[in-house]
């Protein structure tokens, strides 16, 4: 029996140094501490979130009370908050069993509603579709993504992975169901984490885009498994004690091998990938939440930079410089077109000869607002 426990928190909302790049978020909250669906190989078992520390992490459910109440005092109050993406359960799923009663997640959404700032969710849960006209109204007045967590499409699997999740295709089927009622809300998969020996087999790569596709995904998000400290432990231990245990010296092998081995086996795991999201025309990366205020360019050149370096890097030619351009343009308190007209530049951070020549030819075409051609190739 999972124990809940109801706690005051001081802050509610936790603001990025960069948004990130998987779900452009600027800010994340997580409605609860601690998470019921015991993922085994949940990196937020891992020493970086210190949550081993303060509780038991999967029989333990901390409810933070007030925080809908805790946020929109911070927005209210707030000077410089400039409305941005928001992800929800980082560490935890917004949508796990104790929502149906607390409620915390749909409290904090109404908040965002409210302020209009644009959200965006992970999950293993069908519970999600309960807040569908939400989500729908939050997409109209700003901008919604919805990410269905997926690791394989093996039920026997996937209930050793993921115990008191909703089944793969109970998500699939929510995912449709937000497709077909939201329309406005941008719905995809996170294939996440691919657990090497596990789920990395040709038949189940090709399974999970194949159904993504079928029940109307837009786009697929891939990454391979963290494999840290504590969340490392409780793996093995866990994956000893299974039907899976054969699994267990080759990953051990590859993670504790060459590094030039592990970047191996994921290069060639990645072009598998994105063959697949061709052939079932899926994109990698979903599309970037846009503010209208000085913001507006800023965003759009900072993910063409970022998409282009994302996709490089998945062909083994990353560049850092193009990485931290688009991380760093993020910041910048004017908008670019003003630099750009200034002639200045080559002050930005990063911002070398080759990235200045590279998105000259966009920022052209923003004089006449018409830059979305130039973006789709790589959107």
């Amino acid at each position: 029996m999972v124990k809940y426990i109801n706690r005051e928190f001081k802050t509610a909302l936790n603001k990025l140094k960069f948004p990130d790049s998987w779900f452009w978020a600027r800010y994340t909250i997580n409605p609860y501490s601690g998470c019921e669906h015991a993922c085994v190989y949940c990196d937020a078992r891992s020493n970086r979130y210190y949550l081993q520390e303060i509780q038991d992490f999967e029989n333990e459910v901390i409810i933070k009370t007030d925080i809908d109440k805790k946020l929109d005092l911070r927005i209210k109050r707030a000077r410089t908050l400039l409305p941005d993406v928001v992800a929800m359960g980082g560490v935890n799923d917004s949508y796990q069993q104790i929502e149906k009663k607390a409620e915390n997640t749909m409290k904090i959404l109404k908040v965002f509603f409210k302020y209009k700032f644009p959200v965006c969710i992970s999950t293993k849960s069908n519970l999600i579709i309960r807040d569908l006209e939400l989500f729908e109204k939050i997409a109209t007045n700003t901008w919604c993504a919805i990410g269905f967590s997926i690791t394989t499409m093996d039920e026997e699997l996937a209930r050793f992975l993921e115990p008191f999740s909703s089944t793969p295709e109970e998500r699939l089927e929510a995912l449709k169901i937000i497709k077909k009622k939201a329309p406005n809300v941008q719905v995809g998969i996170n294939f996440m984490p691919i657990i090497p020996f596990l789920c990395d087999t040709n038949k189940n790569l090709d399974k999970v885009i194949r159904k993504s596709s079928e029940a109307g995904a837009e786009f697929v998000l891939f990454s391979g498994l963290t494999l840290r400290d504590s969340q490392k432990d409780f793996f093995i231990k866990k994956l000893k004690k299974s039907n899976y245990k054969d699994a267990v010296q080759p990953l051990l092998d590859l993670y504790n091998g060459k590094k030039e081995n592990w970047q191996e086996y994921y290069m060639r795991l990645n072009k598998k990938l994105l063959n697949l999201c061709k052939k079932y025309n899926l994109q990698v990366r979903m599309k970037r939440w846009i503010p209208k205020d000085y913001r507006k360019w800023n965003y759009k050149i900072s993910e063409l930079l970022l998409n282009k370096e994302y996709k490089d890097s998945l062909e083994g030619k990353s560049d850092s410089s193009m990485k931290w351009a688009g991380l760093n343009l993020n910041n910048l308190e004017e908008s670019i077109l003003d630099v750009y007209k200034r002639g200045e530049m080559p002050k930005l951070r990063n911002f070398n000869s080759k990235i200045i020549k590279f998105i000259t030819p966009y920022l052209n075409r923003s004089k006449d607002l018409n830059l979305k051609k130039g973006l789709d190739k790589f959107l």
